[in-house]
Parts: C-alpha cells; sequence; structure tokens
C-alpha cells in the first residue's frame, strides 16, 4: 500500500487537527498495510519542512519499491516509520504477513484483536480494506482501532476496475459513521488526469453520478461516540424498513 500525495496532505491535515488538542504528547497511529512513501521530495518539503526532511533516511528496499509501483528510478523512497517519528507519532503498521519483518500480524477479515480495539490517535488505512474478502468486517476493524477522539484517515477505490476485490460507494462512509459514533469531516475524490496529475473531483454521497475513471476516495472521520459496533442500513431504505 502507499501514501501519494494526496493521502500524505490529508494526513497531514489530520495531525494539524489534531495537535490542537493533543499539544506536543506523541500520538498513537496504525496503519494497516505498511504504508510506502511515494512523494517526490519538492512535495514532501512544501508539506513537512526542510528541517524535518533533513537526512530522512531512504528505504533500504527502495529499488524494489520502485519497481512495484512503477516508478521512476531517481524517485527517493523514504522511510515512512522514519517521517512519522520525526512527526511526533508513534507508528505501528500491522498487515496479514510481515512483508517488511516489524508488521504486527493481524487478518482484517477476522475479528479484530483486543489489545487493537480503540487505542489509536490515529488509524490509516491506505488502500487496504478493498483487498479483504470479507470487507465489511476489515472495514469495521479499521473504524474500530480508533479511539474516542482519535482519527481515521481513509482511501479506497471507487472507479478502480480489478485493482482489489471491491470498490466503495460513498454512501458507506455517512451511513455508517452515523450509526457509529463518528463525524465525517472529509469525503473527497481524486482520478489521474491525461498528464498523469491526480485531479479533484466532488463526490455526492447520496445520488447517483457519474465519477471519473481510476477514481479514488480520501476520507476524515473522528470517533465521538463509545456505542457498540453496528451494521448500518443504507439510508435510502430506512423509511421503508420502518
Amino acid at each position: 500500500m502507499a501514501i501519494n500525495e494526496v493521502l500524505l496532505s490529508v494526513v497531514m491535515a489530520t495531525l494539524r487537527r489534531q495537535r490542537k488538542t493533543a499539544g506536543d504528547r506523541r500520538l498513537q497511529a496504525i496503519a494497516w498495510a505498511y504504508p510506502d512513501l511515494l512523494v517526490t521530495p519538492g512535495a514532501l518539503e512544501q508539506m513537512v519542512g526542510a528541517d524535518l526532511l533533513r537526512d530522512l533516511p531512504e528505504r533500504s528496499d527502495a529499488d524494489a519499491v520502485r519497481s512495484w509501483h512503477k516508478l521512476a528510478a531517481d524517485l527517493p523512497v523514504y522511510d515512512s516509520l522514519a517521517l512519522f517519528d520525526r512527526l511526533g507519532v508513534d507508528l505501528v503498521v500491522a498487515d496479514i504477513a510481515a512483508l517488511h519483518g516489524s508488521e504486527r500480524i493481524v487478518d482484517l477479515n477476522q475479528p479484530l484483536p483486543d489489545d487493537l480495539a480503540r487505542r489509536f490517535d490515529l488509524v490509516i488505512d491506505p488502500g487496504t480494506c478493498e483487498h479483504c474478502f470479507n470487507v465489511g468486517m476489515a472495514f469495521r476493524n479499521v473504524c474500530e482501532s480508533v479511539r474516542l477522539g482519535g482519527y481515521l484517515v481513509h482511501t479506497a477505490p471507487l472507479t478502480f476496475i480489478n485493482h482489489g476485490f471491491w470498490n466503495f460507494s460513498p454512501t458507506i462512509y455517512p451511513d455508517y459513521f452515523e450509526a457509529n459514533g463518528f463525524a465525517l469531516h472529509h469525503l473527497g475524490g481524486h482520478a489521474p488526469t491525461a498528464d498523469g496529475l491526480l485531479a479533484p473531483f466532488a463526490v455526492d454521497p447520496f445520488r447517483r453520478f457519474d465519477p471519473p475513471l481510476r477514481g479514488v476516495l480520501y476520507v476524515v472521520a473522528e470517533r465521538t461516540g463509545t456505542q457498540a459496533p453496528v451494521w448500518p442500513v443504507q439510508r435510502k431504505y430506512r423509511q421503508m424498513l420502518g
């Protein structure tokens, strides 16, 4: 999984929001899959500052990461854990396998381990839920790892055929969050243009619309309630079902 420029900008905005209440204390975070940092040095410097970026270590497996993501051979691939550490964030990485050697092994298709429930200030899903066949359980688990007052930063495909098992309709977010004690702060989309850049597009969570191809959703939500998790009913059927 990866953090591109759009996702990193969303993460940075969320961290700035959290710092207003957390102050200087180190934040506890989890990423559901190792987030390969696929951001140019110029964009990184603009978002995090030159001082924080100075001497940031590159990944030892940078060549393999560039090959997997089909990136230019001269793009630096910085260490994501080192970046978050400099941002004052203790980042746990969870995945179904120890692909980089330091992951906490968790299968999102299965119930969440108790020690990860409602524990983290920041939860990042960099595009993992769509690869889990038991997608409802996976999404519930990701949300349930957010503590009260913590934030979820989530990205998922909207019109990205065969990227994963699933594409997500935007109505998932307000419907699930409303039923499960979350406040939705951001729901937007980006899709690649002909020149390879990512351009934003408007997302309507309740009406049908025609999004661009290879569109991806970016979501920020805050846990504001403590109720037990429930499976939501899509709101257009609530009145019919009473």
